[in-house]
């Protein structure tokens, strides 16, 4: 609740005063300390036993940057020049993904992982 109370004056007012702050302030709080790079937020759980998934993604949802909250996406382009292209999260903007992984399956062929 502290780390929340110390992303604004208001918060942390609110927070000496009341000695406690609502839940939507706290989210409020932990998301704009999360935006700003000054707190990580942590959760646990396995995909595996499917524990905390549902929170986990709720959580991306409310306290991560939306794809419009970030600045645009610089990479190299694929054109032997190496040159420097640039991306904005927009549905106007080319298709663009990073290919991370390349995996050989018997049953499959060649599966690339991509991240859009």
């Amino acid at each position: 609740v502290e780390a929340a109370a110390e992303s604004s004056e208001e918060l942390m007012d609110e927070y000496l005063n009341n000695g406690e702050l609502s839940n939507d302030q706290i989210r409020a709080g932990i998301r704009a300390r999360t935006l700003a790079c000054e707190i990580q937020p942590m959760l646990c759980g396995s995909a595996f036993k499917n524990k905390g998934v549902q929170r986990m993604l709720d959580a991306v949802i409310e306290f991560l940057p939306a794809p419009n909250d970030v600045e645009a996406i610089k990479g190299i382009l694929d054109d032997k020049a190496e040159t420097v292209g640039e991306r904005k999260a927009s549905d106007d903007e080319p298709f663009a993904a990073l290919a991370f992984k390349i995996m050989n399956d018997k049953f499959v062929g060649t599966l690339t992982f991509i991240r859009v």
